[in-house]
């Protein structure tokens, strides 16, 4: 190993060590900025798709306080339903089967 090279053949200089500095501190901004971007994309897609969500879950919200009965409009309807059906079932009862819709 003459004049002080390394077993390499490979030198390495101060400008050369500031130059392999620069290209590796470019290439880390440069990667660093676009997983950024990314990130703010992702960011800004997951809003609209929140926003889209909220929208709908207000529209939700609006069909379900228009149709929304108490419970004693509830149990009301459930006493007509419950009337209706047992005029029915005596009506089918009380008349054997050809004679139904007869007069």
């Amino acid at each position: 190993m003459a004049n002080g090279q390394n077993a390499v053949g490979l030198r390495l200089s101060g400008p050369l060590i500031n130059f392999i500095t620069i290209v590796l501190g470019i290439a880390a901004g440069y990667f660093l900025t676009i997983q950024s971007l990314k990130i703010e994309l992702a960011a800004k897609a997951e809003a609209a798709v929140v926003g889209t969500l909220d929208k709908k879950l207000a529209g939700f919200e609006v069909i379900l306080k228009q149709g929304v009965v108490n419970k004693e409009e509830f149990y009301r309807f459930s006493r007509d339903v419950e009337a209706r059906l047992t005029r029915i079932e005596f009506y089918v009862t009380d008349k054997p089967g050809g004679q139904i819709g007869e007069k």
